[in-house]
């Protein structure tokens, strides 16, 4: 809905509200020498510095219509699953001189445990709503919505989090510039517009400085776009001073490794501006991309903001209308309060399709059930106008689409996929030193371990960041000793990172397992060996080199290829000790598969794409796994060459009105050639066979499905379903039907299948018994 033209000066008439103003800076007289890799860098930079510094006071006014989305997931190996959604639709009426008129258009918000517009008050949804101001045209244009709009939100403190200003006081110190292309603008009327690229390089990785790039207009020294991320990872412990004291007092030692680092990637900001009339620049679209992690625990963020400006109004307009006078068809109006103001307002917003506005009550009384005492809420929400009939928001035509689908207005995936291309582009900032930590034990997740063949383990990692003529590289040293085997095992490895791709190369003589996928040396089935007895994994150990080729850490692991040239060993069984079994003396665990010992080199390529990131509705997730090698026996001179491959399809659907769905798999792989006894594949357990205890069935081919019908209860984020799995492995020359085992059972889940807990029993066949199993990461 856009506003009628004749009542924009009514509109105005009672906006009269309040605005903050910037605060101005002097810029020094003299950069350093060394801050420009050219001389186009420097006449962008002062230019671009002369207009950041001034306070642009020439827009009085403007409407803009603003939306926005956000959301929030936890990232697993299967798939990406939504914790926080929200779509917004707002109409902003900002002026210079006081307060912003917010107009509730739409709001949509999904999260675990929300309650319905309905049953809410407009205070109280208000207080969540995921918008707070307008953009301010003489604010900052790089972090718009990021910081304060004065030159001391770019001032280093220790006590919040500042960004150091590509364009601030001292800037040149802390950066380098280089001019980059042009960027050509082409509006309907055939004018153009000419931006040019100004690179701002941080002299040294700093998790204050950023690294990207800006396009100015040299005319004007206006931002025309930014595309710019952090130039390192921001950790709480180590960049937030106070949090800092207290892991050195060592507050922080209790707190599991499974939950530590404490870290936040902003690996992408990306904002673009439009041109009013050949007037002033005002925001076009905003693109934020990050991931913040506690340990295991990662969450990818995204946050998309678009603005359709509707409405401008300039101090030249106003010269123009004292000289021309004012129009005969403007009525004068005065009112007595700034409620009656708004009520008049919300009278003129009426939507022609019959939707109604009201204001929002600056307090609200409360009454708290528990103790019976009633509080007044203060929050002031004056300025918001929302609907009579607030559940008109969440079918509102103004909201966009969710994050993950292409909308007008908003960045596309190409356009993404550009401004990640444009900061691979980047020569990586300088390393200052050569940071290092040192971690062993419970101070991160991965450095404890139980299994049949080891016992108790216990690992420490080594890492650093060195420099180098390829760029930052990330050394690693990390290593394990078995108590019960004292084998000593270790990993040497060398990465490089970039915005794009990760490429390590390593050494290394370790414990694998025989499926990467199952985790088997991870938290959870080292738990269930050390408490039960139960250890699913077939493992052996390898000695050799590798390369790895995967996407950026802060990315969804959607592919990996592995190139490697390694000796593979027999494993036995080291311990039979388990904490609830300590009284058996013998067997306590099954034996471990006696691996071939041979010299092996090949590699392999995983590809497992995820579509479809909302909870409630269809998903779609293919594994794809190709393996080729050649191996020999250490005692002959005889090769022997193999292949695999194995694809898994993973499809989940709603049912009526999405409160049942449907998860189905189903997946076959196959051998050919002569491989070792590793490399077969293993059925039985809860990632492909639900009743039947680990490695049940193996052998060169497998085929396996599972079927579940899950009763969802959205609210709470969790499932109750009965479920069915088959499956088959062996020779395919060997294949019948009436081998294939059959297991069913019930199970729940919390967070769309993050956390699994399984109730299974095998209806046919060898190994059949009842099972339960609690783990990570499955479809529904």
């Amino acid at each position: 809905m856009t506003p009628r033209r004749s009542l924009g000066p009514f509109l105005w008439a009672v906006a009269l509200l309040l605005a903050g103003e910037g605060v101005a800076a002097q810029a020094p007289d003299t950069l350093a020498p060394d801050a420009f890799v050219d001389p186009t860098a420097e006449a962008l930079f002062r230019a671009a510095r002369a207009n950041w510094l001034s306070i642009d006071e020439s827009v009085v006014r403007y409407t803009a219509l603003i939306r926005q989305r956000i959301a929030a997931a936890i990232r697993t190996p299967l798939k990406d699953r939504t914790l926080y959604r929200s779509e917004l639709a707002v109409r902003a009426f900002w002026d210079r001189d006081y307060d912003a008129i917010i107009q509730v258009m739409g709001s949509r918000i999904q999260h675990p445990g929300m309650e319905p517009l309905a049953d809410r008050e407009p205070w109280e949804w208000l207080n969540d709503l995921p918008f707070d101001e307008p953009f301010e045209p003489g604010g900052d244009r790089l972090f718009f919505g990021f910081t304060e709009t004065d030159d001391e939100a770019f001032t280093p403190t220790n006590e919040d989090f500042w960004f150091a200003h590509p364009l601030a006081r001292g800037a040149d110190t802390l950066y380098r510039y280089e001019s980059g292309d042009t960027l050509t603008l082409s509006f309907p009327d055939g004018r153009r517009l000419r931006a040019i690229q100004l690179n701002v390089l941080p002299r040294v990785a700093d998790v204050h400085r950023i690294s990207g790039t800006l396009w100015i207009e040299p005319g004007s020294g206006a931002l025309v776009r930014a595309v710019y991320r952090l130039s390192q990872q921001f950790d709480v412990i180590r960049d937030v001073p106070e949090v800092q004291q207290e892991e050195e007092a060592g507050e922080f030692d209790m707190v599991p490794g499974i939950f530590k680092p404490w870290t936040f990637d902003l690996t992408v900001v990306g904002v673009d501006y439009s041109l009013w009339n050949f007037k002033v620049w005002l925001p076009h679209s905003m693109r934020i991309e990050g991931e913040a992690a506690a340990g295991i625990m990662k969450f990818p963020i995204s946050m998309d903001v678009s603005y359709r400006i509707e409405s401008v109004t300039t101090e030249e307009d106003l010269a123009e209308e004292d000289a021309e006078g004012p129009p005969e068809n403007i009525e004068d109006r005065h009112f007595e309060s700034r409620a009656e103001a708004m009520a008049f307002l919300s009278q003129l917003l009426t939507d022609p399709d019959g939707v109604e506005y009201q204001p929002v009550s600056t307090s609200t009384q409360v009454t708290v059930t528990d103790d019976g005492d009633t509080v007044r809420v203060s929050e002031d929400h004056s300025r918001f106008l929302v609907p009579t009939d607030l559940t008109i928001l969440e079918n509102s035509p103004h909201i966009p689409p969710p994050i993950w689908k292409d909308a007008p207005g908003f960045a596309s995936e190409d356009e993404l996929r550009e401004m990640m291309e444009t900061m691979a582009d980047l020569p990586s900032a300088p390393v200052q030193g050569i940071p290092w930590k040192l971690n062993w034990g419970w101070a991160r997740h991965d450095l404890l371990r139980y299994n049949r063949v080891e016992g108790l383990a216990v690992g420490a990692r080594f890492e650093s960041e060195l420099g180098g003529f390829l760029g930052p590289l990330t050394f690693q040293v990390s290593g394990f000793i078995g108590l019960a085997d004292l084998e000593p095992k270790a990993r040497l490895s060398l990465e490089r990172a970039s915005v794009l791709r990760r490429i390590t190369l390593g050494g290394y003589r370790e414990i694998q397992a025989t499926d990467p996928r199952g985790r088997y040396l991870g938290l959870g089935n080292s738990l269930y060996a050390l408490l039960f007895g139960r250890d699913d994994g077939e493992y052996f150990l390898a000695t050799g080199a590798d390369l790895m080729w995967r996407p950026p850490e802060t990315e969804r692991q959607s592919f990996k290829f592995r190139a490697y040239a390694e000796r593979q060993h027999p494993l036995v069984n080291k311990t039979e000790f388990a904490l609830f079994r300590s009284w058996s003396s013998s067997n306590t665990f099954r034996p471990n598969l006696q691996a071939d010992l041979v010299e092996e080199a090949g590699g392999e390529l995983t590809l497992s794409p995820w579509w479809g990131p909302d909870p409630l509705a269809a998903q779609v997730g293919l594994e794809l796994y190709g393996h080729a090698a050649a191996w020999r026996t250490p005692d002959s001179t005889t090769t022997h060459d193999y292949a695999r491959a194995r694809a898994v399809l993973r499809v989940a659907f709603p049912l009526a009105d999405a409160t049942w769905r449907v998860g189905l798999e189903a997946g076959a792989g196959t051998t050919w050639g002569e491989a070792p006894l590793q490399r077969s594949w293993f059925l039985g357990g809860p990632l492909n066979l639900r009743g039947y205890g680990a490695s049940t069935m193996m052998g060169p081919s497998f085929t396996r499905g599972r079927l579940e019908v899950a009763r969802v209860m959205a609210k709470y984020a969790t499932t109750v379903s009965a479920f069915g799995d088959v499956g088959w492995a062996g020779a395919r020359e060997d294949f019948d039907a009436d081998d294939l085992l059959y297991g069913v059972g019930i199970g729940g889940s919390v967070l769309d299948g993050l956390i699994r807990l399984d109730l299974s029993h095998g209806l046919t066949g060898p190994g059949k018994y009842f099972r339960v199993d609690l783990y990570l990461d499955a479809i529904l």
